[in-house]
């Protein structure tokens, strides 16, 4: 896989995204309202899907908003001990802070360490977790796929697992400096910077996949 290439590609066609400003504004709207917003996320995974030259026109919502829905619980089943994790402690420590006097400020180390051991637990699993999510929509939303575990890692194989990761480690990278930016204005500015993080690794994606898996077929 020729990283630079398929950035630049993710790059650019996000860039296209401005050829239809309608377009642009809508998915932006959808992406502010919570629930609703999973129609971004079936969008994203059309692109996914597809591996189109340029951002597609929205329509079939009702599609749009299942197949969001599929990728959203897709990525929450292999979030499933970072958020235990989380839970857990959370709950360890109020009992602290109530039961045998823990100091707020103790308690909040503790739920800062707690958080951080979390986030590299999720980076962990979802380095699968992505391939997984991926082969899904390809395989037309085949749920199935999310439990592939060795076909999952045999695609991630043909790419080499040393190319992978650096392409899923400039991703993440790529999704923190973007998320890091709509934090300036919360909630509204993380649905406007999430549509283009959506977008270029969406495209990114469909690329690495059009390397192991095969360009989708025109439809």
């Amino acid at each position: 896989m020729n990283l630079s290439d398929n950035l630049n590609k993710a790059a650019s066609f996000t860039g296209k995204v401005f050829s239809d400003i309608g377009n642009l504004i809508l998915l932006i709207v959808l992406n502010i309202i919570p629930i609703v917003n999973l129609i971004v996320l079936g969008y994203t995974a059309k692109i996914i899907r597809e591996s189109p030259d340029e951002p597609p026109k929205l329509s079939d919502y009702g599609k749009l908003f299942v197949d969001g829905l599929l990728v959203l619980i897709a990525g929450l089943i292999y979030a499933i001990v970072p958020l235990i994790v989380i839970i857990a402690g959370a709950i360890m420590t109020g009992f602290g802070i109530g039961g045998i006097g823990m100091a707020p400020s103790s308690a909040l180390l503790a739920v800062g360490g707690l958080v951080a051991v979390a986030l590299v637990l999720l980076f962990i699993f979802m380095i699968l977790g992505v391939m997984a999510i991926g082969n899904m929509i390809r395989s037309g939303m085949n749920f199935s796929k999310i439990f592939a575990f060795s076909e999952n890692w045999g695609l991630i194989q043909k790419i080499g697992l040393g190319n992978y990761l650096i392409w899923y480690i400039v991703i993440f990278i790529v999704a923190v400096i973007l998320e890091a930016i709509g934090s300036v204005i919360p909630w509204v500015g993380g649905g406007i910077v999430g549509v283009f993080l959506y977008l270029f690794a969406g495209k990114s994606l469909a690329l690495v996949l059009d390397e192991v898996i095969g360009s989708p077929k025109p439809i």
